[in-house]
């Protein structure tokens, strides 16, 4: 199994915008979010937004890959790939500044 976690700063004045998204997502969207992660390579999210002192917060996201699929491959699959479910979530997703793109891992391992 391979895995990759990278975290986002949310601003303090977006947290309760980004908590009303997630609060969307897991309400309305889990259907259309399962088919991405189906058809990009990965079977396991997980989310956390870690509050920090000054009200701002940092969103933690988790992914395991399915078999022979790794960061690069997760990364141009996630890109290209287009639904109902991205066209919703998208550009919401991206309205928080977070970058389309995630760097190299620097140390990753398989347990």
């Amino acid at each position: 199994m391979t895995s990759t976690a990278w975290t986002f700063s949310i601003p303090e004045n977006r947290v309760r915008e980004f908590e009303d998204l997630l609060a969307d997502l897991n309400r309305d969207h889990i259907p259309g979010l399962a088919a991405r992660a189906r058809e990009v390579g990965y079977h396991r999210e997980r989310i956390w937004l870690q509050p920090n002192d000054d009200g701002s917060a940092e969103l933690i996201v988790y992914l395991e890959f399915d078999e022979g699929v790794g960061v690069a491959d997760f990364s141009e699959r996630l890109l290209a790939y287009e639904s109902e479910f991205t066209r919703w979530w998208t550009p919401r997703f991206g309205s928080f500044g977070l970058p389309r793109s995630v760097g190299d891992p620097l140390l990753s391992w398989d347990a």
